[in-house]
Parts: structure tokens; C-alpha cells; sequence
């Protein structure tokens, strides 16, 4: 029988490893899969101890699938009513396209059709169909004029296996590892062959050093290897249950076979030594290892080195070194990095291989042990890295470490790295004032501190002074620390909103007079309100890409040590520090999307009144909500306070506004606010739009005469010009580069397109209205006899719009009046 298990990309090479431990021959990786033929056993071994597949499925078949009549006739051809148990519910997932079968759900009713009339004309029955827990799962998969069919015998993905006494336990607001990939981190690190090893030789088990615990994820993986438990003997329901071949018998001795296999393992219980540089994460993992009942295993110790020395004791078993940072807080990365080297250092860990799963800027890397290999994953849509070590015996011998195979193999010496191999970690620390100094991955960070005290002093004397609360505090003013620091003051939506709720309770809200000409109502913050509530401090670190020239290892230490320091000297807890990385203008949407923050694997859907994670923030008297965590921007361009108030400066003479590529309605808000009749908002995402809505609410501004179009600009404003609505103002805020397939074949380049651009924001011009034009593009140059000859005059205003705390980068932005000559 062929079969084959699937995973995710990067696992590849270790299921194949896992999958030749448990018995199977030959598996062969492909990408996502890794394929192998045997009989009912093997399958049910695999879905029983496999820590790494995400599922396992029996190939039904495969057959010419060029047409929807080729795959209605081939799904109809294969013998279902022997495939499918009598009475089992049935569901169709499909996956691939070909130019015949371009919509998934269209393939996938066409094959359940085949299958359920094949039922039909066999047993006169017709299954049913249980989209959410089938009995049968079956999975149509095309690839070009071919398709196969294959039954899932796993039913749920055999990585969700954690309890529901741990996810239930664990802290609000912790997300555990997903189990698929605490294995791999363990399994790159050769833990399960350590395992195996101690137990056919009735040695002493492998001791498991985390260095990061993290939420406890790996703690939990790594004790269903030392107990000996199989992943899936806890679960009651299978995919195979539907299947008409499923063998009972068989199946009950391989979980027999895992009980007798357990409760060997008991007589000899193995240690994990446990630690992390955050102590919140230590807390977590002490409830999660508490409710896994595996805290007898589980040792937890103070983050030192010396710590884990006395730990260990004299006679040290083999072991494994793993860490988790990838949802550690950028400022205590560089603790655990530091860490991490001076455990290594240990005589008794030297000859330990390590493995440690990161953020791809929280890669570790140990003097004088190059890694053996390094992968990228992913999981969700977070981007992971995990580095493995050899250890120091293993490496000086040439062995790969025992588990290696997931990544490619490190270049070491011969990687391009400017430093040396034996070079001694850098032992600097910097003290910015609090008494508690900062360890250093680079002594020059020093001199960033030093930078960044100074002018953080500056911009909060200013800041003050002129009443903002979200501002720039550094943009690369040492060339070697790039990246750019922003401020923000505000409140979590979720607490402003509880504040305003108990206002209510407390005697209404009551509304303000009528604001401006349309009848807008807003809010009067000074009545029928309680206090407000605290403001909290968050901080968004941007860093601009390093050049080729510089050692990737380098500016990857410059940036920890900024995401060390700059939290400190600026007031901000951990976990409100935000760290993206962007280009230097070079083009590209205006604002992209940066993914949420997932572990599971899964989406979660954002509140459609207010996403969560936002963060309500105050300027020019207005209130807008941002948000840290889902895009590279955050909802508001601080190097536009200036220009929004020049909205608001000339909506004070104007009846009627239209803001065009709106992004999030602020410009909008300010115009309103100005008293203007009418406003139109204009973007192409609903995402963007939805949040400018929000935004006018969130300031009282509601009702019919406030307008939001979802459109393509570009041709919205040529459809608008054959028609008869025109505008007093315009705010066109254009971005740099689009290819939105949204806007059909067409594509937009700021420098290229902006005079076809203003004629058509020239033609919505009320007679003696004015237009006003920006862009991000740094190099941009408008073409002023071109614009002229159309009979377009531009008035240059980009230096009284660059506000103080952007004057170190004053082509952030180019600003221009637009008028009709």
C-alpha cells in the first residue's frame, strides 16, 4: 500500500529520519510529504508515534484529470463502497489547480459528486456529508492533467495533541509552541537517538538543557521522549475509524504495545533542566509543565551559567542544549544569547549539540563553533529560523550533530563573516542610567546609548512643549546603527473602551453641540465621562536593510543591542517594543501587511469593530487607533502631523473634501473636524477603509454626509471627472509603487504616473479649489512643464511640512500645493 505523511516545509529530511526509526523503508522527502509504501501496521505506527507528520494519508489512487469530466469519471471509477466504512460521513478537501480546474471548491463538489452517485449506485445509500468532523476525510490533490485521491487516516492533524488541561491552565496570553514544531527543534538536536540509545543499552537518559523555555512547548515534546509516550495514544478519534480496511486488532496491540513501552520508560525518568532570562516566561512554563504532570521531570533554575553547573552535578549523561526565542522580547534577546555562550563554555556542555529556534534576527552564534545547519520556517505567517550546533567533539571530528538534515549546511569560515572563528564574545555592558547595566553583543553600542540618551532627551522637551505624544526619537543618526525609533503615547483600545463603559454606567455620555456645517455630532470628552485612563508607552524599531557590504552577523548584533537599549532609556516594557525592518524607499506598496503573530498555525480574526492589539493614540486634538503588530506601518504617518494640519487649515474655507489613497481616514478626520459638509474617503482596501470609518466615529464624525468609496483611484478619479462632482480640497497621498491585482493589469509608479495622476485631481477642482499632493518616493522630481502645459501650477512646500523630529531626513516625504492655472 502506498501512503505518505505530510508536513511542513523544512521537515522534510528529520520525518524521513523519524519515519526509518519507527520501522518504515525507503521513505522518500518530497516537499511538503515524505512518501512510503507498507502495510496497515506501518501506516498505524506512524500516526501513533510520530512527533513530526502533520498528517498521514493512503494513496486511493490517480488518474487523468484534464477536465471537470475527467475528474468526475476518474473519482466515479475508484471503488468507494469498499473504501469508505457503511454509514461513515464523508468530506472532500481539494488542493491544485490546472487550467480546466482553476476554483478549489468547484473541484472539490465535483469529486464528492463521483463519490457519493459511486455509493449510491453500489449500496443505494447516500453517505452523509460532515464538513466539520467526518468520519472519512478524503483529499483530492491536482497537479497539471493529473489527480490522485487519498484518505486521510489521521482525522485531526496529529499536532494538535496537547491537552486540554494545558491549554486551559496556561496563562492568558501565552500561545504554546505547536507540538510539530517543539519536535523538530528537539529532533535537530539528535534528542530522540539519544533517547533510544539510552534506552536499548539500559543507560542513564539524556538530560535536556532549555536555555529559553519560552512557554513550555519543547519542555512538553521533550518528555513524551523521555517517558517513551506515543504522540497519539491519548487520542480516541481517527481518521481510519471510517475507513472500511481499518483492522482493529491490529490497532489495539500497537496501543498495548505503547503502554507496556511507557510504563518501561517510568523505571528510568530522565531530567530537563530548565531557565530563561524573562521571568514571566519561567512562570509560564511552570504552569504549563504543571498541568502536562510532568513537573517531577522538570528542573527550573535560575538563568546562569553557574546555575546550570550545579544543576548538572559531576557525572553529566549525554544531553541536548535547546532554546525557544521566538516570542521572547527583543530586549531580552541579548540576555539569552549571552547566555547561551557562556554555556557553552562549560565543560559538560561542550559536548552537547545544540539547537535554538529564533526570529530571524535572534540567530545564535557561539565563538568557535560554526553552525552544522540552518532553516528557515514557517508557522502561520511567522517567518522562524533554527540554527543547529554539532558539538565541540563532533564538529572537530567532522560530525554533522545527530539530528541534522532539516537546513542546508553552514558555510562557516568560508561564509563571508567578517569575524573570526575564535574571537571571544564581547563582555561590554552600558548603563543608561537605571543602575542595571545592559549587556552587549557589540562594545560600539555603547556609543548608540550614549546617542540615544541625548536626543531622547531633546524630543521629549519638545515634545512636551508642543503637546504630541507620538513622535521620532531616532533615525539613524550613527550610520551604523540604522534603523529609525518612534514614540508612541496612548491607551490599549480594549482598556479605553472599559474606561468609557463605567463613564456610561456612571450617568451617559452625552453629546456635544453640533460641530460644523453638516450636523456631525462630536463627542464632548469633558462630560458624562470617567478619568481617563492611564496612558501606557509603546515603540516601534525599524530597521532600514543593511547594505551587502556589511556582515549580516554584525547588523544583526547592532540591532539587538538598539532593541536591548532603547526600551530602557525610553520608559517602554518588553512586551511593548516592536521591531520590522523595511527598505529605504525603494518602491512598493505604500503600506503592506506584516502578519500576525501566530504559534498555533493558525489566523485569529481581528474584532470588526476594533482589531485586537490596537492602540488608541491622540493628535491635534483628534483620536485615531494604530496598531503594532499586523503591517510594516501603523495606521498613521507621523511625518504627516504637519501636513494634516494644513489639511485642516484649508478645509476651514472649504465645503466639500475628498481624500484620495486615504490609507486610514486621518487626513479625513482633520478635514471633518474642520467643519467641512462633506467628505469622501477613497481607497482600495475594505481593511483600510473599515479602519477610516473607525477613525471618524472614534472623533464623532458619522452619518450619510461622510462617504467611503472601495475603488481603484486611478480609475475612479477618470470616471469622477466625466461626471459632475467636484471638490473644494483634495488630499492625494499616493503610494511610491503598486501592482495590486486588484487594479487588473495596469500597475502605478508615483514618478512615472503622477501627471496623469494630477489632471485627473485637477479636473475634481471646484473653480478656485486647491488640491494638496505628497509622496514618499525620495528621489522624486515632478515634471513642471509638463504639468504646466496641461495647465496645472505646483507649488513646492515640503520644507514647512518635514515637522522637527524628522529634520534629520528631510526627503521623508515631498509635499506640494496643486492648483488649476
Amino acid at each position: 500500500m502506498e501512503f505518505y505523511a505530510s508536513c511542513p516545509t523544512a521537515f522534510e529530511q528529520a520525518l524521513a529520519r523519524e519515519l526509518r526509526a519507527l520501522g518504515i523503508r525507503r521513505p522518500r522527502p518530497l516537499k511538503g510529504r515524505v512518501s512510503f509504501e507498507g502495510s496497515v501496521r506501518d501506516a498505524y505506527r506512524v500516526c501513533l508515534w510520530s512527533h513530526l507528520a502533520s498528517r498521514v494519508l493512503l494513496v486511493l489512487g490517480r488518474f487523468a484529470c484534464a477536465t471537470p469530466s475527467d475528474l468526475y469519471q476518474g473519482t466515479y471509477d475508484l471503488p468507494w463502497h469498499e473504501i469508505i466504512r457503511p454509514g461513515a460521513s464523508i468530506a472532500v478537501s481539494a488542493h491544485g489547480t490546472n487550467p480546466e480546474l482553476r476554483n478549489s471548491r468547484f473541484s472539490m463538489q465535483k469529486a464528492k459528486d463521483g463519490i457519493v452517485d459511486r455509493m449510491v449506485d453500489e449500496t443505494g445509500a447516500r453517505p452523509a456529508v460532515d464538513t466539520h468532523a467526518p468520519d472519512a476525510r478524503i483529499v483530492l490533490t491536482i497537479r497539471g492533467d493529473r489527480a490522485s485521491m487519498s484518505l486521510d487516516l489521521s482525522g485531526e492533524p496529529l499536532f494538535k495533541r496537547l491537552s486540554r488541561t494545558v491549554l486551559a491552565r496556561a496563562p492568558q496570553g501565552v500561545d504554546i509552541l505547536r507540538p510539530d514544531y517543539a519536535a523538530l527543534v528537539l529532533a535537530e538536536a539528535g534528542f530522540p537517538e539519544l533517547c533510544q540509545s539510552a534506552r536499548d543499552a539500559g543507560t542513564e537518559p539524556p538530560v535536556l538543557v532549555d536555555l529559553a523555555c519560552a512557554d513550555g512547548g519543547v519542555l512538553l515534546e521533550a518528555a513524551t521522549w523521555l517517558t517513551d509516550r506515543a504522540p497519539g495514544a491519548a487520542r480516541t478519534r481517527w481518521g481510519f475509524q471510517g475507513w472500511a480496511g481499518h483492522d482493529r486488532a491490529i490497532w489495539r496491540e500497537l496501543l498495548a504495545e505503547a503502554r507496556e513501552r511507557e510504563q518501561a520508560a517510568s523505571r528510568r525518568p530522565g531530567r530537563i533542566i530548565a531557565t530563561d532570562p524573562d521571568e514571566r516566561a519561567v512562570e509560564a512554563s511552570k504552569r504549563v509543565v504543571a498541568a502536562g504532570r510532568i513537573a517531577c521531570a522538570v528542573d527550573i533554575i535560575d538563568p546562569k551559567a553557574d546555575a546550570l553547573r550545579r544543576a548538572l552535578g559531576r557525572n553529566v549523561p549525554a544531553g541536548v542544549i535547546v532554546a525557544d526565542t521566538s516570542v521572547m522580547a527583543p530586549d531580552v534577546v541579548p540576555s539569552a544569547l549571552r547566555l547561551a555562550t557562556d554555556v557553552a563554555a562549560l565543560a559538560p556542555c561542550a559536548s552537547m549539540p545544540i539547537a535554538w529556534l529564533s526570529r530571524p534576527h535572534g540567530g545564535l552564534r557561539i565563538p568557535g563553533r560554526a553552525p552544522s545547519s540552518t532553516s528557515t520556517l514557517l508557522l502561520g505567517s511567522d517567518e522562524l529560523q533554527l540554527v543547529c550546533f554539532a558539538s565541540a567533539s563532533a564538529e572537530a571530528a567532522g560530525t554533522p550533530c545527530p539530528g541534522a538534515g532539516a537546513g542546508e549546511p553552514h558555510a562557516g569560515k568560508g561564509s563571508g563573516s567578517n569575524r573570526t572563528a575564535d574571537q571571544k564574545p564581547s563582555r561590554a555592558t552600558v548603563d543608561v542610567g537605571d543602575g542595571k547595566p545592559i549587556p552587549l553583543l557589540v562594545p560600539e553600542s555603547e556609543q548608540f546609548a550614549r546617542r540615544l540618551i541625548k536626543v531622547a532627551r531633546q524630543r521629549r522637551k519638545w515634545a512636551r512643549r508642543e503637546g504630541i505624544t507620538c513622535y521620532r526619537v531616532y533615525d539613524a543618526d550613527l550610520p551604523d546603527y540604522s534603523a529609525a525609533i518612534d514614540l508612541y503615547e496612548g491607551t490599549p483600545v480594549e482598556a479605553d473602551r472599559g474606561q468609557r463603559d463605567r463613564g456610561l454606567a456612571g450617568g451617559g455620555n452625552r453629546l456635544g453641540e453640533e460641530h460644523g456645517h453638516g450636523g456631525c455630532n462630536k463627542l464632548d470628552a469633558a462630560q458624562g465621562h470617567a478619568a481617563e485612563p492611564a496612558t501606557e508607552r509603546w515603540i516601534v524599531v525599524a530597521e532600514y536593510a543593511a547594505p551587502k557590504t556589511v556582515d549580516p552577523e554584525l547588523a544583526r548584533d547592532r540591532m539587538l543591542d538598539i532593541l536591548a537599549i532603547a526600551p530602557r532609556v525610553l520608559g517602554v516594557p518588553p512586551e511593548h517594543v516592536h521591531a520590522k525592518t523595511r527598505q529605504r524607499s525603494r518602491g512598493g506598496s505604500q503600506y503592506g501587511k506584516q502578519g500576525a503573530s501566530v504559534r498555533h498555525g493558525g489566523n485569529p480574526q481581528a474584532d470588526a469593530t476594533s482589531p485586537q492589539g490596537d492602540v488608541l493614540i491622540r493628535e491635534g486634538g483628534l483620536s485615531f487607533t494604530v496598531n503594532f503588530n499586523d503591517y510594516l506601518d501603523t495606521g498613521i504617518f507621523l511625518d504627516h502631523r504637519i501636513t494634516r494640519g494644513l489639511v485642516r487649515e484649508h478645509a476651514r474655507q472649504a465645503r466639500t473634501f475628498l481624500n484620495l489613497f486615504a490609507y486610514t481616514g486621518t487626513a479625513t478626520c482633520y478635514a471633518a473636524d474642520a467643519g467641512v459638509e462633506e467628505t469622501v474617503t477613497v481607497d482600495l482596501s475594505n481593511t483600510y477603509l473599515d479602519w477610516a470609518e473607525r477613525n471618524m466615529a472614534l472623533n464623532g464624525f458619522t452619518g450619510s454626509a461622510h462617504h467611503f468609496v472601495r475603488d481603484d483611484v486611478l480609475a475612479w478619479v477618470e470616471q469622477q471627472v466625466r461626471g459632475h462632482n467636484r471638490w473644494d480640497l483634495i488630499f492625494c497621498d499616493p503610494p511610491t509603487f503598486s501592482n495590486s491585482s486588484r487594479m487588473g493589469e495596469r500597475t502605478w509608479d508615483v514618478q512615472r504616473d503622477h501627471v496623469e495622476l494630477l489632471k485627473g485631481v485637477v479636473g475634481l477642482l471646484e473653480q478656485g479649489g486647491v488640491a494638496i499632493f505628497s509622496c514618499n518616493l525620495r528621489s522624486f522630481k515632478p515634471d513642471v512643464e509638463a504639468l504646466r502645459a496641461a495647465g496645472i501650477g505646483l507649488e513646492d512646500i515640503t520644507e514647512r511640512t518635514i515637522p522637527e523630529d524628522f529634520q534629520r531626513n528631510k526627503r521623508i516625504h515631498h509635499c506640494y500645493l496643486v492648483r488649476r492655472l
